[in-house]
């Protein structure tokens, strides 16, 4: 065909190569380009519609942050004294003043000193009672530690270890030069943790009884601390407790009192930070999703620019429909225009930040209604409106959904439009395939009646001459 193509013309001087050329290229511009034409739109839309679909779907998650109520759980504490506090999710806000008149302590029990460690302190097989609570009379636990004969201080300590030590800790503490004590500790304070030492079989060296004298005995049997409850005031209330760990005062705090005698300030407010925070990324999501769906759509006169999206009816009544949902009120009439948010004359959002602080520090319950629903005062449930811009966006995001069902309308455009052009294209190069047999052809007749005219041309001048 190359040769064919390359001599083409030479017999006619008319039917050329160029000719071909040319009207291939004309049925080219009048069927194929336009196809192209669209081809290329058609891309412009898919990477657009990747675009908005992947807008819609973060513009979604920061309306559904602010639909949960657990945004609100968050609060913060400012303390103004030695107390420690820290508070859950969910605690109450609340503000009051803790007096530590008396912390909790442990029970510490020091037994007579004697010369080592090694000491045989027990005469014959028996047993020590270890009594645990405010009244020894009727202790709330007893621990029977059994002793042998010979066994030594140490060998005590590990056997008061080894049968009461999830109740007691028991050492040996070096108090002078040949002067050991065996220790006991109770492991938890308050009082119900006292701790009472009876030798019941009395086979014990009666040294380490022997009751502490400053002049006469000052290693002797004592008690170092007595246990205790704590005692404060909440509030200027009285209260006490075993610990000075507290947690069950106030839903979702936990206390630490640190210091008798401190006088705490305690203040415990909603957490601003984390839903004005989140709030401002739900403003600039939707301007950011808006400011593209405006680039989308555009059509402008003047310049002439054009969005890829100028003519869909589907994705310019988008912004529309986000704009109705988010103005939208409530039954009682209220609206996120109450909480700061703005909306200018070309749909672009602002957010003042300071009136939604100022309304969480009135009454962060109702903006939490508002926001994320619930029950209100009198037991009726509430749709908040962020649980609606959410819903409204479900309708938009996720599989079989309106953006997804436009995708795949977008997609087949795009494969339709494939097909048209390679089978528009196929056609046309074998349209001019025959044309180009047909034109060697005719050109083969054309020089060979040209050779039969130059023939008769010749004779007829030979005869004319």
């Amino acid at each position: 065909m190359a040769s064919s193509i390359s001599s083409l013309g030479i017999g006619s001087g008319v039917l050329t190569a160029d000719v071909i050329d040319q009207l291939k290229e004309a049925d080219t511009s009048r069927i194929i380009k336009p196809i192209e034409n669209k081809i290329i739109i058609n891309n412009q839309q898919q990477d657009a519609e990747k675009l908005l679909s992947s807008l819609m779907s973060s513009f979604k998650a920061n309306a559904s942050a602010l639909s949960y109520d657990t945004l609100f759980d968050k609060k913060t504490v400012d303390i103004d004294g030695k107390a420690e506090v820290t508070v859950e999710t969910g605690a109450t806000v609340e503000s009051f003043t803790l007096e530590t008149v008396e912390l909790a302590k442990k029970d510490i029990t020091k037994f007579g000193a004697v010369a080592s460690k090694a000491t045989d302190i027990a005469s014959a097989d028996g047993t020590l009672d270890i009594k645990i609570g405010a009244n020894p009379l009727a202790p709330d636990k007893t621990l029977s530690i059994d002793y042998t004969a010979g066994m030594s201080l140490d060998e005590l300590a590990q056997a008061i270890t080894d049968g009461a030590g999830s109740d007691v800790s028991a050492s040996i503490l070096q108090t002078g030069d040949g002067a050991y004590s065996l220790i006991l500790t109770s492991k938890s304070t308050g009082e119900d943790f006292a701790i009472t030492a009876e030798d019941t079989s009395g086979n014990l060296d009666s040294t380490l009884f022997a009751a502490y004298d400053a002049s006469t005995n000052p290693t002797g049997y004592e008690k170092v601390q007595t246990a205790t409850d704590s005692i404060f005031k909440y509030n200027g209330i009285t209260t006490t407790r075993s610990t000075n760990e507290i947690d069950d005062l106030i839903l979702g705090v936990n206390i630490k009192l640190k210091e008798e005698g401190d006088i705490s300030s305690v203040d415990i407010s909603q957490d601003t930070s984390s839903i004005t925070g989140e709030m401002q990324l739900f403003v600039d999501s939707y301007n950011t999703l808006i400011s593209n769906l405006h680039d989308m759509t555009l059509k402008d006169k003047e310049t002439g620019a054009e969005g890829v999206f100028n003519s869909n009816t589907f994705v310019k009544s988008i912004s529309g429909d986000l704009t109705k949902a988010i103005t939208a009120l409530s039954s009682d009439n209220n609206s996120l225009m109450n909480y700061g948010i703005e909306l200018d004359r070309n749909g672009s959002m602002s957010f003042d930040k300071s009136v939604l602080e100022e309304k969480l520090a009135d009454d962060p319950d109702v903006v939490e209604l508002f926001f994320a629903g619930g029950f209100d005062g009198a037991g009726n449930e509430q749709t908040g409106i962020f649980e609606t811009i959410d819903e409204k966006l479900k309708s938009y995001t996720g599989y079989g959904k309106l953006l997804s069902n436009f995708k795949s309308d977008v997609e087949t455009e795009g494969k339709n439009l494939a097909e048209r052009h390679s089978s528009s294209q196929a056609s046309l190069d074998a349209r001019y395939d025959i044309m180009t047999k047909r034109f060697t052809a005719y050109d083969s007749i054309i020089s060979r009646l040209n050779s039969q005219f130059s023939s008769l041309q010749m004779m007829i001048d030979a005869e004319s001459n």
